[in-house]
């Protein structure tokens, strides 16, 4: 399945990046923060969009056949890299997935 909106992904990372922003913004409405470091805002973007419609539960192999493949993901050896830190387990979620990878302290 080919993405047809690249340009919807974070190409900038930090704070200062328009995910970033977003964030804060967020942030700064009462009752509404939530803390949340996340390690590279352009990776974990990615990864939610290439797991989108990934029927869940699934396990660490199962994701990491889905990520490899597909041929047009912009931060494919990042992301590769991050999920081979999962452990060997069923995963709920996306935000199970990213947390679990080490992109995502909450």
């Amino acid at each position: 399945m080919e993405q047809k909106n690249r340009d919807q992904i974070p190409k900038s990372e930090g704070p200062e990046s328009q995910t970033g922003k977003m964030i804060n913004e967020q942030n700064a409405t009462e009752g509404q923060r939530k803390e949340v470091n996340v390690e590279n805002y352009s990776v974990v973007s990615e990864i939610g969009q290439l797991l989108k419609n990934l029927d869940f539960p699934a396990d660490k192999n199962k994701i990491l056949e889905l990520v490899q493949s597909h041929n047009t993901i912009q931060n494919k050896e990042k992301i590769i890299n991050a999920l081979n830190n999962l452990q060997t387990k069923s995963y709920s979620n996306v935000s199970d997935v990213t947390t679990s990878a080490g992109l995502v302290h909450q």
